[in-house]
């Protein structure tokens, strides 16, 4: 190539980059010029929506041939202020929860769509004069559905571990169903398809004012792989069992690794295995420290996959007040992370609440995958004022070969920094990995994780294609997904559900925040990490009160980083003013409900909708 054409292509490259970079501002500029629509999700609307039997007479507005639950989503939405906030900063819309299998009723033998509690939905689309995204709700969360038991009796529609079916399980005292979404020919798929379609029906037919107002469609709520003990079972000190392992996740998962290689030698060469044939493959599913294996291959634990989770939690009272502690780790004497101590940890906050903050654990991934065998040391300091240290342990990690050879000590590769001892201003604890902790690294398993996580995607996007066939094709559709690799304990590869926070289809982000992610930058480096140019925080879920001026902080902050939509729990006032028991949903913001302080957050909420902001 010429000098002139490499000027000219280099020129090209530089106008091309330009211009990404205008476009990127423009899209920051016009973020932060819209209103962010609040759209608060509406809870305790079941029995007006039909959804679910009365406990109390209903009110005429919800029944009748014209009722819908218009009257008490605008009593709910009314307190917190004007439709749109003093600054035009905040608009304030609804999200609509439609708990699918609750529009299932019993007819003869068999289960039919439940029209009345269509056209009750339908109408409060047509009767609230608001944007509105429609939640079309169907995750392992019950929603008491009389056809989940039934759909739950068929092995099919359960996510497998390797010993079978996951049992019904429980979430804060609600049954939990273990619902496949290792594939879409199932009973729950077609019944959830069935709903889908029963609803859109009715939206269609309303007039096209009324489905301009429909600014979003949120897929079925958090879908992600599920684990035994779900509720508490999410860490690193559980047993490690996965789902799926169905016979139809076995041969998809031997189908994507055709795909991905090609040819089993090639698969071979890449492992070091001597498999036969693809069909000779199954998923990683024994713990080689607990289980005997076949073959190494089998292998799988929550390291298995090449990497290993160093976490804990530390609270330095001799820092002032809102500094954030620093803990650094060294691998054989070597540097190799500096990680804040600021993510939530509810557990430390209510054992040790004179601490006066639970925002204490860190967590660093440490890739061993490519560490020589042996047995290596961990040694983990917090910073002090000035940059001393202070230790805060040792661990000795033993990286183990196929064979299980005993590993032979690793020297340090340089001196260890001066430490001194933690003192009594400092708690803490490391809780993994333990000391003397062995790990195996198997290359099958990032493989396996892989397809786990494309398993969601799929799973999604098979609803998305749905709803492109319909009247509501030019509505955005959304993921309602959590994202358990910001926390502190979660280990995010039990739910699988990072590749679904990735673009596919025509589906957007909607992420649910919870802790220290929805308030502080950790978010947003994500999302500048992930180059996404849009998204909506489905839930929004601080675990902390905040006044005002916090809160609008925080709101502004999304705003300008291209958020859509905003949504949270709320629920409407009870009769006479006063709830007579505590909310079943304890993340509801509501004026009497002190848990997660929430009722600080809805006073906030409140100071932002009717009070002048600092205008922009």
């Amino acid at each position: 190539m010429s000098a002139r054409a490499v000027d000219a292509v280099s020129a090209l490259l530089a106008a091309a980059l330009l211009a990404a970079l205008l476009g990127l501002s423009v899209w920051l500029w016009q973020g932060g010029q819209r209103a962010l629509l609040l759209a608060p999700a509406i809870g305790e609307l079941a029995d007006c929506l039909e959804l679910a039997p009365a406990q109390t007479p209903l009110e005429p507005a919800c029944s009748g041939e014209r009722g819908s639950a218009a009257q008490r989503i605008e009593a709910t939405l009314g307190p917190l202020g004007p439709r749109r906030s003093a600054d035009g900063h905040f608009e304030l819309g609804y999200t609509l929860v439609v708990p699918l299998l609750n529009l299932f009723e019993p007819q003869g033998a068999g289960w039919a769509i439940d029209q009345q509690a269509v056209q009750r939905i339908v109408r409060t689309v047509r009767d609230v004069q608001r944007p509105v995204v429609l939640y079309l709700f169907s995750t392992h969360f019950s929603e008491q559905a009389p056809i989940e038991p039934v759909l739950a009796q068929d092995p099919a529609n359960l996510a497998h571990t390797p010993q079978g079916p996951l049992p019904v399980d429980q979430f804060m005292g609600w049954p939990l169903y273990p619902w496949s979404i290792a594939r879409t020919d199932n009973a729950i798929t077609q019944r959830r398809e069935q709903a889908i379609g029963a609803l859109v029906q009715g939206v269609c037919a309303l007039p096209a004012a009324a489905r301009q107002r429909i600014v979003g469609l949120n897929l079925l709520g958090e879908v992600h792989h599920l684990y035994p003990d779900f509720e508490a079972g999410m860490g690193h000190d559980r047993p490690y069992v996965l789902t799926d392992y169905a016979d139809a996740s076995r041969r998809g998962f031997r189908a994507f690794l055709r795909q991905r290689f090609g040819h089993v030698a090639a698969l071979n060469a890449y492992l070091g295995s001597d498999f036969a044939s693809f069909d000779a493959v199954d998923p990683p599913s024994r713990d080689i420290r607990r289980e005997p294996l076949q073959h190494f291959w089998q292998h799988l634990d929550d390291a298995a996959a090449g990497t290993l989770a160093i976490s804990g939690w530390a609270h330095d009272a001799a820092l002032p007040a809102g500094a954030t502690p620093w803990v650094r780790v060294y691998l054989d004497g070597l540097p190799v992370a500096r990680v804040p101590a600021h993510f939530v940890r509810q557990d430390v906050g209510q054992a040790l609440p004179q601490l006066g903050t639970d925002r204490v654990g860190w967590r660093h991934d440490l890739r061993f995958a490519e560490l020589a065998p042996g047995l290596h040391r961990l040694d983990i300091a917090l910073e002090g004022q000035g940059g001393a240290l202070r230790r805060l342990g040792t661990r000795r990690l033993a990286v183990m070969d196929r064979a299980q050879r005993t590993p032979a000590p690793v020297p340090l590769r340089q001196a260890l920094p001066p430490m001194a001892e933690p003192g009594a201003a400092l708690r803490f604890h490391i809780d993994t990995p333990a000391d003397g902790r062995a790990v195996f690294y198997n290359p099958l398993v990032p493989l396996w994780h892989a397809f786990r996580g494309q398993q969601v995607v799929d799973y999604l996007a098979h609803f998305d294609r749905l709803l492109a066939g319909t009247c509501l094709a030019d509505v955005p559709r959304r993921t309602q997904q959590i994202y358990p690799a910001e926390k502190a304990g979660w280990d995010g590869s039990r739910f699988a559900s990072e590749a679904s926070l990735r673009p596919f289809g025509q589906v957007r982000l909607g992420i649910n925040l919870y802790g220290e992610a929805s308030y502080d930058d950790s978010f947003f480096d994500w999302l500048a990490r992930s180059r996404q140019s849009g998204y909506s925080v489905t839930e929004f879920h601080p675990l902390r009160g905040m006044d005002g001026a916090e809160l609008r902080r925080v709101l502004e902050q999304h705003r300008a980083h291209g958020a859509e939509t905003f949504s949270f729990f709320l629920h409407p006032p009870p009769p006479g003013g006063t709830r007579s028991q505590p909310l079943a949903n304890p993340f509801a913001l509501d004026p009497q409900n002190p848990r997660h302080g929430s009722d600080t957050l809805y006073r906030a909420l409140q100071q932002v909708m009717q009070a002048p902001g600092t205008g922009r």
